[in-house]
């Protein structure tokens, strides 16, 4: 019983759609799915993160805004919704309503919560809400997790009591349940906490969701401490991959950013951030144009940046563009990081280590 959930669950929702539900979507100009930000306020000050989020901007997204985002991405055929909120979503003051407006509109989504304010009111409100849950998890350690939290102690703790929470609600014991992911960055400090968190998810039935850095935002700050090589990020993900072959009859292409599946959303996706910009995703953090401006799907069909991503198989470089796991897989590698390192989002992804 417990294999056949874990095969079930392996992969993260929103990643999961097949080759034709893509190659539809991406020629027609359509989304299957959509990443929102609500508000960069956050209590913590990760070291990787991203965004740079800590204290909210005084151009976001109002909350009518964020309702004609949702509805203009539903009529572009979008099914998924991400909540990322660049922020922790669980600040954000109209955050139910957000998700009520998700259910309105028939949309499956998965809330990117850092946890520190979850408590079993909370969780049991996720779960009666069937929201799917993407837990930032980057540490058994506590020590650890403070640390690459910005070093505000006490977080590690209060993340493994949403956990606790979560899985109390609920989340992942029984077929059918909302799904919880936890999800981890892999840096040079929790490097040797992946597999244990690996391990934990699989016997648990959640969805282990293992990213390798990208370095922006606050990562570049702080790359010389962080950043892992393209040779130890292989390492670490073939022993991941070697588990799972072995102990749940499980295999997975072994190419980054993402352990147990190659990362599609460039063809059907869209990331829009707190204060509106249009992005293809987070990584490749080159605006297309406003949603306060323009609609999304004029802005998504004029993009020249958005054209060149929905067909990268055809457009990226050497070796990329001829790998075998190109053609196999459809993998195209991280285009954030390709951007982040060289300028280019075209350019080979320089954490991949078959390039190396």
């Amino acid at each position: 019983m417990q294999g056949r959930a874990v095969k079930e669950n392996i992969l993260f929702k929103g990643l999961d759609f097949t080759w034709d539900e893509i190659s539809a979507a991406r020629e027609s100009g359509e989304l299957l799915s959509f990443d929102l930000e609500l508000s960069l306020a956050c209590n913590l000050r990760c070291l990787y993160c991203y965004s740079e989020a800590g204290t909210r901007k005084k151009n976001e997204m109002s909350l009518e805004h964020i309702y004609s985002v949702i509805n203009q991405a539903v009529d572009l055929g979008a099914r998924k919704l991400v909540i990322i909120a660049g922020g922790e979503p669980l600040m954000y003051h109209h955050y139910w309503e957000v998700l009520a407006k998700a259910r309105e509109k028939k949309l499956h989504s998965t809330t990117f919560t850092n946890g520190t304010l979850i408590d079993k009111n909370i969780a049991r409100e996720l779960y009666s809400r069937r929201e799917d849950v993407a837990l930032k998890f980057n540490a058994m350690d506590e020590d650890i997790q403070d640390h690459l939290a910005g070093n505000i102690p006490g977080t590690g703790k209060k993340i493994k009591h949403a956990l606790e929470c979560l899985l109390e609600a609920g989340y992942s014991r029984e077929e059918g349940s909302p799904r919880l992911a936890l999800e981890t960055i892999v840096c040079r400090q929790n490097y040797d906490e992946i597999f244990p968190i690996y391990k934990f998810c699989r016997e648990n039935n959640l969805t282990p969701y293992v990213e390798i850095l990208n370095v922006q935002g606050n990562a570049k700050k702080n790359r010389d401490v962080l950043e892992i090589s393209p040779s130890e990020a292989h390492a670490l993900f073939k022993t991941l991959k070697e588990y799972d072959e072995s102990v749940w009859e499980i295999t997975w292409p072994l190419t980054p950013p993402i352990a147990g599946q190659t990362c599609k959303r460039m063809y059907y996706s869209a990331y829009i951030t707190a204060t509106g910009e249009v992005l293809p995703c987070p990584g490749v953090d080159v605006s297309s144009g406003n949603i306060k401006d323009r609609t999304l799907r004029s802005i998504i069909s004029e993009s020249k940046i958005f054209n060149a991503v929905r067909h990268i198989d055809r457009n990226i470089s050497e070796p990329c563009k001829t790998c075998q796991y190109a053609e196999q897989f459809k993998c195209y590698g991280c285009r954030g990081a390709a951007l982040q390192h060289s300028g280019s989002y075209l350019d080979a992804d320089p954490t991949c280590w078959w390039i190396e």
